[in-house]
This record gives structure tokens, sequence and C-alpha cells, in this order.
């Protein structure tokens, strides 16, 4: 019998068990296979049970050092507030506090989606600052900006007869109609006629240094009239209708109560030098005065109120002795404009003749 059938014969045989034990069993290849299964799941279980792995709530920022009483945290910068409408309290009260840039406690901001945002429309506009002139009058723009000296809303009413900015013609009446200044005053001027020469206060510090500029380039201005009261005018104006009638009195005389005299805005003016002919006479308006005013009144805040080729708008004829104080602004800016009469200026129809 060969050898290796006898050593078969002789070897007992074995379990199967036994042949598993020896199979898996180090060195032998299955058992180092065993062996590294057992590390790695060895190994992943440490990983899944390790405090690292654990997952962990986020970490909550402190709340600052806060000088107010309020003991509520401060939210952490990661969760913005909520808004009505998203996840959270849509009342802003139950919201934590805000900061303000100082540090204290502020009022929690509303948010923008409680209102419906409008929009004006392109039309719409501020009231024009000065009250009865029309919208897109030039006065309008020349005071749109509030920088000017008359800011009160009374002296910016042209219906106000205590207003610088008043406009009396044919169509206007004052009211009331028997209007007098309560600020009546006499310039320190040369007087040219007995009558006694009254302004109001503001027009009578723009006449002294009227007077004095005309002086000093060599002319000499006097005042020929003044303010006049309601019934100094029915006076004057009867006189008229007496000696020419009244068609022809009303082209150079105003009825009573719709004088700019009566305001204590407006001057006659004269020449000393000059021949007496020409007082209220069309010819004053060659004489060195009335040159002089022309071109410099505008710059102490008095204009020549009716000028040659405004009659249809004035209602009377040309008068270059006629002087009404409008004050600097307004008067200047109607010379740069080339506007010669008020009504055209406040963008308001002419007053030929009385309604």
């Amino acid at each position: 019998m060969p050898v290796v059938g006898f050593h078969q014969a002789r070897r007992p045989r074995l379990t199967l068990g036994t042949r598993l034990r020896r199979g898996l069993s180090w060195p032998r290849p299955g058992g180092i296979a065993v062996s590294v299964a057992g590390a790695a799941l060895v190994f992943s279980c440490a990983l899944a049970f390790s405090p690292a792995a654990t997952p962990q709530p986020p970490a909550v920022a402190a709340a600052p050092s806060l000088p107010s009483t309020t003991t509520d945290p401060a939210p952490a910068p990661s969760q913005p507030s909520p808004v009505a409408g998203e996840s959270g309290p849509a009342d802003p009260s139950s919201a934590p506090p805000t900061l303000s840039v100082s540090g204290n406690t502020a009022a929690p901001i509303q948010p923008a989606t409680t209102a419906p945002v409008t929009t004006a429309p392109a039309t719409t506009a501020t009231a024009p600052p000065v009250t009865g002139a029309a919208p897109d009058a030039p006065i309008q723009e020349l005071f749109a900006t509030g920088s000017l000296s008359k800011t009160d809303p009374l002296l910016l009413d042209i219906d106000n007869p205590g207003s610088p900015l008043v406009l009396v013609n044919k169509h206007r009446l004052l009211a009331p109609k028997d209007y007098a200044p309560a600020d009546l005053v006499t310039p320190a001027v040369l007087s040219g006629s007995a009558e006694p020469v009254l302004v109001r206060a503001e027009a009578a510090a723009a006449a002294e240094r009227m007077f004095a500029a005309a002086a000093a380039d060599g002319v000499s201005i006097t005042v020929k009239s003044s303010y006049r009261s309601f019934d100094t005018q029915v006076s004057v104006y009867n006189g008229y209708v007496a000696n020419k009638g009244e068609a022809a009195a009303d082209s150079t005389s105003a009825r009573p109560g719709y004088s700019e005299h009566q305001t204590g805005l407006a001057i006659d003016i004269g020449d000393a030098n000059a021949d007496s002919a020409c007082d209220f006479n069309s010819c004053f308006a060659e004489t060195a005065a009335g040159q002089w005013v022309a071109a410099h009144g505008t710059e102490h805040g008095f204009a020549v109120r009716y000028v040659p080729g405004a009659e249809n708008v004035t209602g009377y004829l040309a008068e270059p002795w006629h002087l009404r104080y409008l004050g600097t602004e307004v008067a200047q800016d109607m010379k740069a404009r080339g506007i010669h009469s008020y009504e055209e200026y406040l963008g308001l129809p002419g007053a030929p003749g009385y309604k």
C-alpha cells in the first residue's frame, strides 16, 4: 500500500467545526480576512459613538452687556428677526429688542410689509409759495426755494393789504376798502410838495437808501405825493372827475379803495433840478431823476409801476414818476426777466377797466 494512503488511512476524521476553526485561524488566508473584517467593524463602531459625531445644538451668542434694564437676550447674529408673513411672530412687540448704533436698546423696526407702499402721482406738487399768484407765475419760481427774506405766509399773500406784495388794480379792491397801514413813518428824504411824506416803515428805509444813492450820483429826487387815506383819495378822484369826466379820470387816477397810494407802498417823485412843468407829466421820463430811477430804482426795491405799452394791462397811462415798493428781490427779478407789469409777473390777467 502506498505511503500517502497509509497516512490517510491512519488520520482520524475531522468534524466540520474543527475544519472551520482551522481554516479561519491565523495565519491561514481565511483567518486573515476575518481579522481584517473584525478590525474594520470595531473602527466604524468607535467612530459612530465618538463625541465628535454626536449632533450638538448651535452655539448661542452671549448677549452683550447693555445699560438698559431689559433682561431679554439679544438675538444671535445668524438668526434674522422674523417679519409678518414669514415664520416667527408677526407682532413686532413679541420680538427680541434690537440695538441702536449707540448700543442702547432701541424700539423694534416696523416691518416694511405691514402697509402697502403707494407712489404719489408725478403731477402732485406742493402748494406754490405766493398765495393769489398763478401757480406757474415768475414770482413763484423766485420764492420757491424759501431762501428769500419774506417767508411769513401772510407776507406772501397778494390779497393781504399789509404785504409788500399786495396787488391793487381796477379789478382788485383793497380789503377792507378803507385800509390804513399801522406802520406809517416819515422818511428822511427831500419833499417837493406841501403834503406830508408818509410811507410804510420798510418802504421808508428803502426810500432813504435810494435817495441817498441818487444824491451821490448828483441826482436830486423829491417826493411829490405818498400815502393817501381812503378819504383823501375820494377828494382826489372826485376832483379829476369834475375837471375831465369819469372816463378820463379813470385813466390817470384810481377810485377810492383801488389806489396803491392807500397801501403806503407808493410814491410819486419829482426832480428838484428840473422844470416843474414835468411834474406828473410824461416828460418826467427825460429828467435826470426819471432816468435814474428807471435804471437804479429796482436796486432799492422800487419799480416804475405804469410804463408805456402796458396800458391795456395796468389800466393807466404811463406814469414814469409813480414808483411802487415791491422789495429788492421782486423788483430786480422783474427787471432781469424784462417784465414791465406786476400783473404779468404774478401770472394774472390785466385790469384795463373796472368790473
